[in-house]
This record gives C-alpha cells, sequence and structure tokens, in this order.
C-alpha cells in the first residue's frame, strides 16, 4: 500500500486519540528502528513520545524481540489469578529493589498494561530492559 492508501484507511477505521479528527493527517510509519521512526516519504524523526507511551527502550531491541518470541512460544496473557514464573521472577526483581517495609507488587491490568507487560517480563528477567 502507498502511504496516502494506508493514511485513507487509516482515517476511515481508526479513531485517534487526543486529536481533533477533521482535517487530521497523520503521518504514516513505515519502519522503526532505536529512537527512530520513518514515514512513508523516508523522512526520518525521532520518537519523542516513546517514553511515555510503550517502547522506551527503543524499536527493534533484539534482546526483547527474542524475549518476546520465547514467551509467545509459551504463552501470552495469563490470569493474574495464576502463578507464572515470568511474574513471579519479576516481582521479586521489584521487591529487591524497594524498602523492606514493601512485601508485595501488583502489576496492573488495566490500560495498554495487559498487552504489553506479560510481553517484557521475559526480557526484563534476562536483562534485556534495565532499570
Amino acid at each position: 500500500m502507498t502511504g496516502q492508501e494506508i493514511r485513507d484507511m487509516d482515517l476511515k477505521y481508526n479513531l485517534h486519540s487526543w486529536s481533533k479528527q477533521k482535517g487530521l493527517k497523520p503521518l504514516v510509519i513505515t519502519k522503526a528502528e532505536g529512537i527512530y521512526l520513518w514515514d512513508s516519504d523516508g523522512k526520518r524523526y525521532m520518537d519523542m513520545s516513546s517514553g511515555q507511551v510503550n517502547s522506551n527502550v527503543g524499536h527493534g531491541n533484539k534482546d526483547i524481540i527474542e524475549a518476546i518470541k520465547e514467551q509467545a512460544d509459551k504463552y501470552c496473557f495469563i490470569s493474574p489469578s495464576l502463578a507464572v514464573e515470568p511474574r513471579a521472577k519479576l516481582a521479586k526483581m521489584v521487591i529487591d529493589r524497594m524498602p523492606d517495609n514493601m512485601g508485595k507488587v501488583f502489576f496492573t491490568n488495566g490500560a495498554p498494561t495487559p498487552t504489553k507487560t506479560p510481553l517484557r517480563w521475559p526480557a526484563c528477567i534476562r536483562g534485556a530492559i534495565r532499570s
């Protein structure tokens, strides 16, 4: 698809949050690597939203991609009521960094978290994501 075809389809079927919908002309992104994004015309941009959204470690991090693939082979989502190794290990890692009066952690299951958190646990545990 061309950049314009992608934009037209996007505007027809997607509601863009935090944006006035009339006259909206979103960038069509075709590539991402590290802190950069490229649009359909090949222009490079620094991704200034990644730190507040979901990819503050950069795009295309090979360690994270491999950890996600390994985890997806096992399961992509597990209910918070069930015990799983990645969540147990990550909880321990968090508590180990907290004051002595902190004994438990709750990984929220609201907003975009259900999608990204289970996939990030293996990368955190392997050290691909550092605090």
